[in-house]
C-alpha cells in the first residue's frame, strides 16, 4: 500500500464550494455558523449561541413545578453567599440568592474563573429562582435551577466570554440570550 495522500488543494476548494452552494448560501461568509446551536469550540460565544446544541428541556427538562416560600421544597434551595459572587436582588427579598445545591456548585466554580479571567471582577446574578412567574411557564427559574448573569462591571462586550466560562463551569445549558445577559441552567 502506497504512502497515504492528502487532497489537492483544487479539490478541497470544490468540496467547500459545494457545501456553500448545497446550504443555498451566496457565499462562505454567508454560510451558516458551524457553532450556532452546537457546543461551541471556541473561546468566545456569540449572542444566539447556545451549549450543547439541544433546546434547553431536552437538556436539563422542564419545572416539575414551582417551589414557593414556606414550602418543604423551598428548604430544597440553598443561599449562595460566596463574596466572589454580587446579587442584583431587584426584589430585595434575596431570592436571587436562592437555587438548587447544583446551581449553586457551578456558580462557585464560574466565580473562580472569572476571578482568573478579570481580576477584581465578579459574575453577577440578575436573575435566579423566581417566586413572581416572570418567566416561561415551564422555567426552570421556578426551582432555582437557572441564572441571568452579568459581569460586575457591566461591560456587556464581556458576555460571549463568560458564556464560554460558565461552559467550562459545568452548567448544563448555557445561553448567550441577547446583548445583555447569559442564561445558565441545570439538571
Amino acid at each position: 500500500m502506497g504512502p497515504r495522500t492528502e487532497p489537492s488543494r483544487p479539490r478541497l476548494r470544490v468540496f467547500l464550494l459545494l457545501g456553500v452552494v448545497l446550504c443555498g448560501c451566496r457565499d462562505a461568509d454567508d454560510a451558516p455558523s458551524l457553532s450556532r446551536g452546537r457546543e461551541a469550540p471556541r473561546d468566545v460565544f456569540r449572542v444566539g449561541d447556545y451549549a450543547p446544541g439541544r433546546p434547553e428541556v431536552e437538556v436539563v427538562g422542564d419545572a416539575d413545578r414551582p417551589i414557593r416560600r414556606r414550602s418543604r421544597d423551598y428548604g430544597r434551595l440553598v443561599e449562595c453567599d460566596h463574596d466572589l459572587v454580587v446579587f442584583k436582588d431587584e426584589e430585595k427579598n434575596g431570592a436571587d440568592r436562592r437555587m438548587s445545591r447544583r446551581t449553586h456548585e457551578r456558580l462557585h466554580a464560574l466565580a473562580r474563573l472569572v476571578e482568573r479571567e478579570w481580576p477584581g471582577k465578579k459574575p453577577r446574578v440578575t436573575e435566579a429562582w423566581d417566586e413572581n412567574t416572570e418567566h416561561g411557564d415551564k422555567s426552570v427559574h421556578y426551582e432555582g435551577r437557572a441564572l441571568d448573569l452579568t459581569v460586575s462591571d457591566l461591560d456587556v462586550s464581556k458576555l460571549g466570554r463568560l458564556s464560554a466560562l460558565a461552559r467550562d463551569a459545568g452548567f448544563d445549558w448555557v445561553y448567550f440570550e441577547d446583548a445583555t445577559h447569559v442564561h445558565v441552567s441545570t439538571r
